[in-house]
């Protein structure tokens, strides 16, 4: 039987669930004020600079809140940053007790939210559940390597095709597997794609789920700055980001700024692309945590060989598109040695291999 600590606990995480993808550089947590074993408010983060998790929940419970044990899905920050440090206000509110479900990795809270809360006679209890550790799995690693958690999506027929027998674009999957990779973009920081994906298919790479239309900050792989005026990027991006090299065309440089694209200069490697590592270095250092890639196979490839890729889901469509010299892989590869979990959705399956 699960204890009422887990139980208010998975409930704070439901609603840290609901702000994913949009707190960023900041993690979004979720917070709830119980009194008497009632739930008297709850909090989330819902920006970075807005109020945090525990302020909104103690601030909704007003002075109901003194003597009620707190339950938030992350250790109270205990820092000055654009906000004053929740400890403060927990302290003076006179909460009971807290109880958190993961450590802050930052450096700056790591244990110390918690000590800071002893210290003033409030105690802290530190509830180890697996879904709220897996939660900030992506969080725990950008603090640590300053670079996104990278996950990438490709799509292939069961002959391992990503593409028609002329490359033309095709649709492989089914409406449930669509809807998945919408929800995926909905919790993630960022999107990236190619500038060959967008001459090919000029997609809106947004969020459309049931009643809801979001724009992402996207990113755009162009070396040579192609990206044209009229691609649907421009209307559907929250921030558009195009990373070229310094080769690229100057006069095109300035048409795409005054569209209010950002143009990012970055290495060319000696095969003449885009040196990803940098761009990767570039993403993390803007604070993204978790970083969605949609492209085609070059891309896919391109970042699996240089270990760039913390989880691949790979779809696979109950199709036969033939062509034999046509296929993804032009490079041997071995998953068996990494987690790997099969899914059905709908008619298709997903691979979702992590790589750490």
């Amino acid at each position: 039987m699960m204890s009422n600590s887990k139980i208010y606990l998975e409930k704070a995480l439901k609603l840290a669930e609901a702000r994913r993808g949009f707190c960023a550089p900041n993690p979004a947590v979720g917070a709830i004020l119980v009194k008497d074993d009632q739930i008297i408010s709850v909090g989330l983060h819902k920006k970075s600079g807005l109020p945090h998790a525990e302020v909104e929940a103690i601030n909704a419970a007003g002075d109901n809140a003194k003597g009620a044990n707190l339950y938030v899905t992350l250790e109270p920050c205990c820092h000055y940053g654009k906000t004053p440090p929740c400890t403060e206000l927990i302290t003076k509110t006179g909460i009971k007790a807290v109880y958190y479900g993961s450590i802050d990795p930052n450096p700056d809270v790591f244990n110390k939210g918690a000590q800071t809360l002893q210290e003033s006679g409030i105690n802290c209890f530190l509830v180890n559940l697996p879904k709220i550790k897996s939660f900030y799995e992506s969080y725990a690693y950008w603090i640590t390597n300053k670079r996104p958690w990278v996950t990438i999506k490709l799509a292939l027929s069961l002959d391992g095709k990503a593409t028609g027998m002329r490359g033309e674009p095709i649709f492989l999957t089914g409406k449930e597997l669509n809807c998945y990779t919408h929800t995926f973009r909905k919790k993630s920081d960022a999107l990236l794609t190619t500038i060959s994906t967008i001459l090919c298919d000029n997609p809106q790479m947004n969020v459309r789920l049931a009643g809801e239309i979001i724009k992402k900050p996207i990113y755009v792989l162009d070396s040579n700055l192609r990206l044209p005026l009229n691609a649907r990027v421009h209307q559907t991006a929250e921030k558009l980001v195009v990373f070229h090299t310094k080769f690229a065309n100057k006069q095109r440089k300035q048409a795409l700024i005054k569209r209010n694209v950002h143009c990012v200069e970055v290495r060319e490697t000696e095969t003449g692309n885009l040196d990803l590592d940098e761009v990767i270095n570039v993403i993390g250092k803007s604070g993204i945590h978790d970083l969605w890639i949609e492209a085609g196979k070059k891309c896919f490839q391109s970042f699996l060989y240089k270990k760039l890729i913390q989880r691949a889901l790979i779809y696979i469509a109950p199709k036969i598109l033939g062509d034999p010299s046509n296929s993804i892989f032009q490079m041997s590869f071995n998953f068996q040695k990494y987690h790997i979990q099969w899914n059905q959705y709908g008619k298709d399956a997903v691979c979702d291999i992590k790589f750490c």
